[in-house]
């Protein structure tokens, strides 16, 4: 069972990301504060979390202080800014702050549950959109970027996968373990394994959570890459 404490000042939105939650464990107990000082004395008191889920701008403290002061009262525990104020200079001023992760808030639910998974197996999650080849990070961020720079990488090499191995990307984007993937495919489980570890090879990830972002974010399926309950080609 995960615990996961939700700081934002709308109520709707608490909802919601409490509701998507639920996909990474359907048992998953949700803790939620509506600003800065609650969100805080939530983490110091009803803790421990496995995840901290915060926005930026609330009540209370100024976004990046507040953020700041999360990671001091949850110092192990992966805190993840989920902000609609989308840009190049809060990603960087969040993680510096001590967050793992950036999400916008516009990003497609799939898209978010990925970049969930990504920083709880200890990774940074940073969104293609706001971190390009183009201007360089900072130094107190750059370290933590290399995941993000195997992903972006990772998009010119689509092209050299198989129709098979991009349906194969396709179920692993919708979180579908090795055996779902073959009943969906209609091939074997070791099949399906073949396929993943030629798929991570490609692609230049080191797991099916980077490989599943990277379809999610893409918007790879499997209708489009013409795969269907009968296919029988391995």
């Amino acid at each position: 069972m995960l615990k996961i404490l939700i700081a934002d000042d709308h109520p709707l939105f608490r909802e919601g990301l409490s509701r998507l939650v639920t996909e990474l464990d359907p048992e998953t107990e949700c803790v939620e504060a509506g600003d800065f000082p609650d969100a805080i004395k939530a983490a110091r008191e009803e803790g421990p979390f496995d995840l901290v889920l915060t926005d930026l701008r609330m009540p209370g403290m100024d976004e990046f202080a507040g953020v700041r002061a999360l990671r001091e009262a949850s110092p192990s525990v992966p805190i993840v800014v989920v902000s609609g104020f989308e840009t190049r200079a809060n990603l960087e001023r969040a993680l510096a702050a001590g967050a793992q992760g950036f999400l916008p808030k516009s990003a497609p639910p799939s898209v978010m549950l990925n970049a969930l998974r990504l920083v709880m197996l200890g990774e940074i999650y940073v969104p293609p959109s706001l971190f390009s080849s183009e201007g360089k990070p900072t130094d107190v961020v750059s370290a933590g970027l290399d995941a993000t720079r195997s992903a972006i990488g990772a998009r010119a090499n689509i092209e050299m996968l198989t129709q098979r191995q991009l349906g194969v990307l396709a179920l692993i984007g919708q979180g579908l373990s090795n055996r779902n993937i073959a009943d969906r495919l209609t091939i074997s489980e070791g099949t399906v394994k073949v396929h993943v570890g030629a798929i991570l090879k490609t692609l230049g990830v080191s797991n099916r959570t980077q490989a599943a972002l990277l379809a999610t974010e893409l918007g790879i399926t499997l209708e489009g890459t013409g795969g269907n309950h009968g296919a029988t080609a391995t």
